[in-house]
Formats: structure tokens, C-alpha cells, sequence
């Protein structure tokens, strides 16, 4: 019997879309997500300028959900400040014009915990909330951040951003991608 050809796309983190729970990532999950910021394969530049570039995937050829993937050159921030400043929820509330709330709900690991985020959006959008599983982890000089959006019921007047299982997250590092481009 011949075996299945493997496949060249790049695998996502275990709590990808289409699953019903998340867990706390492993160091698998931050290799892959890692490697899936890196990927070239299969993404789609829709946009490219001044240090900010923006790809596309379709997850589903037959739907209008897309994954997207920025980068953005910070060539007078190291990564460790960037890291630093993502994590400071105190400090957000100063950089952040548009956060209504943030607080932290529970700590499960000591690179995990749930979190609570809300803001303003335009008009006539309204503002947005959104609760996540958010865990992080330095590999040398590289940072990242991984965020899982949590299933929760809403309690303000708001709309629940993200509800269903996405993943957002930041890598942060020295001269991203490895194999050359942008800096990210």
C-alpha cells in the first residue's frame, strides 16, 4: 500500500480553527507557529510599503475566511522592549488610545494565563471585546506571543470579537524572516 505524499504546507499550532477547545501551547506549538510566521509557501503579499508588509492564505478555498500575516521592520526597538511593552497591560492603558479595559483573569502556567481586552472601534462599528488564552516564550533572542481566543458570553455592550477559536500572535526578533526580506 503507498503511503500519502507528505505535505509541504506549513502546520499550524494544535488549537488551530476547526477545533472545538484550546489548550496551553507546548514547545511544538511555538515552533510551528514560528515556522508558519517564516513561511513563504502558500501566502499571497497583498501589501507592501513603508516597512509593513501584509500576506493572505485562504483557509478554505470555498469560504471567505482568510488567515493574514503582517510584518513590520521596528529598526530602533529591540524585540525584548516590544515584548516587554506587549506584556505590560498597565503601560497598554498609555500607548493604546483606543482600550476601554484590560486585566488579567487567571495565570494556569508561568507563561500563560487568560486575559481580558477590550476597544474602541471607528464608527460606525461598534467597540470590541475579547477574551484569550495568552502564553509566551524567549527562544534566544527571539519572543513570541501567542494568543487564542476564548468562547465566552458576553456581559457588556459590546461585540465579542473573535468569537470562535482564532489565533493571533506576535514573533518578535532580530532580522525576521530568517531566509531574508523584511525585519520584523
Amino acid at each position: 500500500m503507498e503511503k500519502p505524499a507528505a505535505s509541504t504546507e506549513p502546520q499550524g499550532p494544535r488549537p488551530a480553527l476547526g477545533r472545538e477547545s484550546v489548550q496551553v501551547p507546548d514547545d511544538q506549538d511555538f515552533r510551528s507557529f514560528r515556522s508558519e510566521c517564516e513561511a513563504e509557501v502558500g501566502w499571497n503579499l497583498t501589501y507592501s510599503k513603508a516597512g509593513v508588509s501584509v500576506w493572505v492564505q485562504a483557509v478554505e478555498m470555498d469560504r471567505t475566511l482568510h488567515k493574514i500575516k503582517c510584518r513590520m521592520e521596528c529598526r530602533d526597538v529591540p524585540a525584548e522592549t516590544l515584548y516587554d511593552v506587549l506584556h505590560d497591560i498597565e503601560y497598554r492603558k498609555k500607548w493604546d488610545s483606543n482600550v476601554i479595559e484590560t486585566f488579567d483573569i487567571a495565570r494556569l502556567t508561568v507563561n500563560a494565563d487568560v486575559g481580558y481586552y477590550s476597544w474602541r472601534c471607528p464608527k460606525p462599528l461598534k467597540n470590541r471585546d475579547v477574551i484569550t488564552l495568552r502564553s509566551w516564550l524567549p527562544m534566544g533572542t527571539d519572543y513570541i506571543i501567542m494568543n487564542y481566543s476564548v468562547k465566552h458570553p458576553v456581559t457588556i455592550s459590546v461585540v465579542r470579537g473573535w468569537d470562535g477559536l482564532i489565533l493571533a500572535g506576535w514573533a518578535l526578533g532580530q532580522g525576521w524572516p530568517r531566509k531574508g526580506g523584511s525585519k520584523g
